[in-house]
């Protein structure tokens, strides 16, 4: 728990600085006059002032601002009480460029966190960008259902072309409980069949039951099983089951789940050794078991500092375009609000994320400095966004709104973003306590 708290502290201050640095170190170049530069809203606590500006910590640490006079009214009005005389607005040009600075900002850092992950090196999933052709199907999952079988290759999902296993995964978490039209090869010729994923987990993302191809390396056996006996070992690669040849893990769960109670011989690669091993899987509900964990497939991607950069800004585009569908999703309905996530699901990833290691928290940096960007481009009033779609109507009409006019949106805006925490939050508590779910009609399952 402390350390979820700790982490989501600095991810916090991290970003915090990023954006508002953008929109200071702009202002500054455009000769505006910034007075405050504050971690937090409310009272001041403690600061220094320099060159005219009050650097300071405040009472609620839930984010912070930049006060830039000639911006017109904004949220440190509303929550930090810093409105005083007003002073005349800054050319509208200049006020566009130093509000976009912030989400600016922030794509700047995703692009260099990520690229740091890729430069001291990420793991990630072996078959992420495979050609998705499925490897095993669920019984009794959507997909089982729906009539696909291991070894079709996914062609195209609701008329989308799928090229690898992400976007499929992309395709199919994304929808639950909504029919998919899944278009696939099977034996050279093309079917179509229509899958609807399941919604699972807290998130309500949905599963359809397909894996992908993932090597039939062992990973470890457990204490006392029959792998454990027959003497596998971790890192054994196993070839073949009964003669028969396995090309995947899915294989050898196949092959081993028909066969409980029945001794079977495992060809298996040890370093440069071939060995046969005979293994008798125990009976668990008439499917035959080993005790061989599902390996977790993946591979170290470690690039130059030159590629890690072109590659960041790769992954950073793909993010942004699953963000925009995902966005699109939520407003239409076909995915659930519980994928959104507030304060207490991020003080949790950052928290497995620092767990896990250094280069999995830069990445957690990146993903969230990105979402923050696009998130700040929302037309809504006191987001960044919300401030350039007023200039927009300001300059379609050619006159300024009224300080009164813009202070009565900001506050309109205020409430906005106040609803949608309170919203989040309580779809991350909902998460972790059901029971919250019968609070509302209709949101208990």
């Amino acid at each position: 728990m402390l350390i979820n708290v700790f982490s989501l502290v600095v991810v916090l201050g991290v970003l915090v600085f990023i954006h508002e640095g953008g929109h200071f170190l702009l202002a500054r170049a455009l000769k505006a006059r910034v007075s405050v530069f504050s971690f937090g809203f409310g009272k001041r606590l403690f600061g220094v002032e320099r060159s005219g500006t009050d650097y300071r910590i405040s009472l609620i640490p839930l984010g912070g601002y930049v006060r830039i006079h000639g911006l017109g009214p904004d949220e440190s009005d509303i929550v930090a009480k810093e409105g005083g005389v007003s002073e005349p607005l800054l050319p509208r040009w200049r006020r566009t460029l130093i509000l976009l600075a912030g989400p600016a900002a922030h794509v700047v850092g995703a692009v260099l966190f990520v690229a740091l992950a890729f430069v001291v090196g990420m793991q990630v999933p072996a078959w992420q960008d495979q050609p998705p052709e499925v490897a095993w199907v669920d019984p009794g999952s959507p997909a089982a259902a729906a009539g696909v079988r291991a070894g079709d290759l996914m062609l195209s999902v609701d008329g989308k072309h799928v090229r690898n296993w992400r976007e499929l995964d992309m395709a199919t978490l994304g929808s639950p409980g909504h029919a998919l039209v899944l278009r696939f090869r099977r034996d050279g010729l093309e079917h179509v069949a229509t899958l609807t994923p399941r919604a699972v987990t807290r998130y309500e993302v949905g599963y359809a039951g397909l894996a992908p191809p993932i090597p039939a390396e062992v990973p470890g056996v457990l204490p006392g099983s029959p792998a454990e006996k027959a003497g596998l070992r971790a890192g054994d690669r196993i070839v073949a089951v009964n003669g028969e040849t396995v090309r995947h893990f899915y294989d050898v769960m196949r092959l081993v789940g028909a066969s409980p109670n029945r001794e079977l011989t495992l060809t298996i690669l040890r370093g440069a050794e071939t060995l046969t091993v005979a293994a008798t899987p125990r009976d668990a509900g008439g499917q035959g078991k080993l005790g061989i964990p599902v390996p977790t497939s993946t591979v170290l991607k470690r690039l130059g500092v030159a590629e890690a950069f072109a590659e960041s800004v790769r992954e950073n585009v793909r993010m942004a375009r699953e963000t925009f569908v995902v966005i699109g999703r939520m407003l239409s309905g076909r995915t659930s609000l519980r994928q959104m996530s507030g304060p207490i699901d991020i003080a949790r990833f950052s928290g497995e994320a620092a767990r896990t290691g250094t280069v999995s928290f830069i990445w957690l940096l990146g993903m969230i400095s990105l979402q923050l960007a696009i998130f700040n481009l929302l037309p809504i009033p006191v987001l960044d966004g919300g401030h350039l779609a007023v200039i927009g109507v300001e300059s379609a009409l050619r006159r300024d709104f009224s300080e009164r006019t813009k202070e009565r949106i900001m506050n309109i805006g205020f409430w906005l973003i106040i609803t949608l925490v309170v919203v989040v939050l309580y779809n991350d508590l909902a998460k972790s306590f059901p029971a919250l779910d019968h609070l509302i009609p209709g949101r208990a399952k």
